[in-house]
């Protein structure tokens, strides 16, 4: 008896585990970018850079909806996927339910987006894209409004951008407090 009791615990234990995980949308613990929503393109998915593509996933067709990638690793232009998610529909779709399917493959990072967003921003404070990965590195811009950006390398959860100012482009790091992976909203992860 004890053990049916033991069973149906574990059962129960994963099955509330399991919704917890897959009603996640927020991995503060990567960099998160999307796909844009711009291009019709399917996105490639290869088991290592320059490796045997394994997967293309097509353009999604609501409008409203976009792939949002966590990232771990990049090397070179490519980037390591950790968990693709389609938001904001993750509870409807298929395809959330196993949102780790692709962890450990790559994507090449063109046409992967970071925004930066004015909602929250106080003019004090600004977001500051550094030269190199760390906070007492020089600032080589800062924004007070919305902005949107290509990820172009990570290390740790700092994202290296590409951005147009003024018809010229620039690159800086962005710490993970100012990343988002969201192509129309402001974004809810802010932490130090």
């Amino acid at each position: 008896m004890k053990k049916i009791y033991l069973i149906i615990i574990l059962l129960i234990s994963s099955k509330i585990s399991a919704q917890e995980f897959n009603n996640k949308i927020f991995f503060e613990n990567f960099v998160e970018c999307y796909y844009s929503k711009n291009l019709n393109e399917p996105i490639l998915i290869y088991n290592y850079p320059n490796g045997i593509l394994i997967h293309e996933l097509k353009p999604l067709i609501n409008d409203s909806s976009w792939y949002k990638f966590a990232i771990s690793e990049s090397k070179s232009g490519w980037l390591k996927i950790e968990n693709i998610l389609i938001l904001p529909e993750c509870n409807d779709r298929q395809f959330n339910n196993n949102f780790e399917q692709y962890k450990g493959n790559w994507i090449l990072a063109k046409n992967l987006k970071i925004n930066i967003s004015d909602l929250d921003v106080e003019s004090r404070s600004l977001i500051k894209f550094f030269e190199n990965p760390n906070l007492n590195s020089n600032i080589v811009y800062k924004s007070d409004k919305f902005l949107e950006t290509e990820l172009i390398e990570i290390i740790g959860l700092w994202a290296k951008v590409n951005f147009v100012i003024n018809g010229v482009s620039m690159s800086g790091w962005l710490q993970r407090k100012d990343q988002c992976a969201y192509p129309w909203t402001s974004c809810p992860f802010q932490s130090e």
